[in-house]
């Protein structure tokens, strides 16, 4: 994927489709699961517990931890390799939310990393409202 020509350029919308989406949350899940990346998540949540309600807080402490354990999947399937790009991912994901696969796959992801109080906020960020 090629970086958009200046900093105010959105980078190119990246769409999936069904079988695509639930490849990359196969592969988020099991790259999540990892020992090392159990860790690392664990420690960032365990930091964010001081405001558990703070959406920044999870901005700041908890996605940069996601986004690094999955820049194999945005780069695999073109998306940024930054935060911006796990929401694009997340959000292009969201797309197949009527698939009870895709579904549950990215309910599991989020779980990973997404406190459940914060859910509904970060569903609205990714899909102006609608539940996945």
């Amino acid at each position: 994927m090629s970086a958009p020509a200046n900093a105010f350029e959105a980078p190119p919308k990246v769409e999936l489709t069904k079988d695509q989406a639930r490849d990359a949350l196969n592969k988020t899940n099991e790259l999540l699961k990892l020992p090392e990346n159990v860790q690392k998540m664990d420690m960032a949540k365990a930091q964010m517990a001081a405001q558990p309600d703070n959406i920044m807080m999870l901005m700041m402490l908890v996605l940069p931890v996601a986004t690094q354990a999955l820049l194999p999947i945005l780069a695999e399937f073109g998306f940024p390799q930054d935060q911006g790009g796990l929401m694009m991912f997340m959000s292009a994901v969201g797309k197949h939310k009527d698939d009870a696969e895709i579904s549950a796959l990215g309910k599991q992801m989020r779980a990973t990393f997404v406190p459940e109080n914060l859910e509904p906020v970060v569903t609205a960020m990714l899909s102006g409202g609608g539940a996945m």
